[in-house]
């Protein structure tokens, strides 16, 4: 599909979509911005998998390549604001998980780290790296998280690894949480004033953003509810040990790296190359 079409669908999730993302009010001014203008084109070159051999855990990018037969884990990146499909802003988890598919159906491939850095992003964007997480371990084969910030929707990807390591003492890990945000324009704050008109027999028709409008947020909280409950299901099951009773952990409260691993939210402190020999490791023992 093309990018213009692409950015429209992502033009609709900003103004209508329910969002996995942390600190959600930042980004609204950008996503205000990016519905009145054309923002500049995604440089393909942000994107970059890189393949890690054993030998001397040697950094190159997928096109120089690996000598035939030597064993390498994959990193493929994931990082900024998540959505599910390719925008000019950034490449959608349709892609990434299609390509971390591609990348670790090779025999040559025995491992893969996610290389996580992103506050969230949109829900609908989630399945797709669900869904490939559990091909990669279906195969056999360890896929681990290595993580710096990770928030919402991206914690709720890291949760389906293996393992999630903290970059560093700073790496923030949480924001387990659903929130959805709308425009209000009935005041002429983001241009002209829009009036909009139901027919009397379409009484149910937008009512909980008509009601959200109006100071009732109940329709809207109650939308989220079964996202949210998905959200702590998920992250429960990938993570056994996670102390979901403690304060914030499953109310959206976001933890640095030590607290977040007394809190069984990742597993320890490891920068990208030790995450990468930790797959080796993983690969090599089963």
């Amino acid at each position: 599909m093309s990018v213009v079409n692409n950015s429209f669908r992502l033009a609709l999730d900003i103004r209508r979509g329910q969002w996995l993302i942390a600190n959600a009010e930042t980004l609204l001014p950008i996503a205000l911005d990016y519905l009145s203008h054309i923002p500049p084109q995604i440089d393909a070159e942000e994107f970059s998998a890189s393949i890690y051999t054993s030998e001397a855990l040697g950094r190159s990018t997928l096109s120089d390549g690996a000598s035939p037969g030597q064993k390498c884990v994959v990193v493929i990146p994931i990082h900024g604001t998540i959505t599910k499909y390719d925008t000019c802003a950034n490449l959608g988890t349709t892609t990434i998980s299609a390509e971390l598919l591609r990348l670790a159906a090779d025999k040559n491939v025995v491992g893969v780290v996610l290389d996580i850095d992103s506050g969230g992003g949109a829900c609908n964007a989630i399945p797709p790296m669900v869904a490939a997480i559990n091909k990669v371990r279906s195969m056999g084969k360890p896929i681990i998280a290595h993580c710096d910030f990770c928030a919402s929707a991206a914690y709720w990807i890291a949760s389906q690894c293996d393992a999630i390591f903290a970059d560093n003492s700073m790496s923030e890990f949480g924001s387990i949480g659903v929130m959805t945000q709308i425009v209000d324009n009935r005041e002429n704050r983001c241009g002209d004033k829009t009036i909009t008109i139901y027919a009397t027999e379409s009484k149910d028709k937008n009512l909980s953003y008509r009601k959200a409008l109006d100071g009732d947020f109940s329709f809207m909280q109650a939308e989220m509810t079964p996202i949210v409950q998905e959200f702590h299901s998920a992250v429960k099951q990938g993570r056994a040990n996670i102390k979901a009773e403690e304060p914030g952990v499953l109310s959206g409260a976001v933890f640095r790296a030590n607290e977040a691993i007394n809190l069984g939210m990742a597993n320890a402190i490891l920068d990208l190359e030790g995450s990468v020999e930790n797959v080796f490791v993983r690969a090599t023992y089963k």
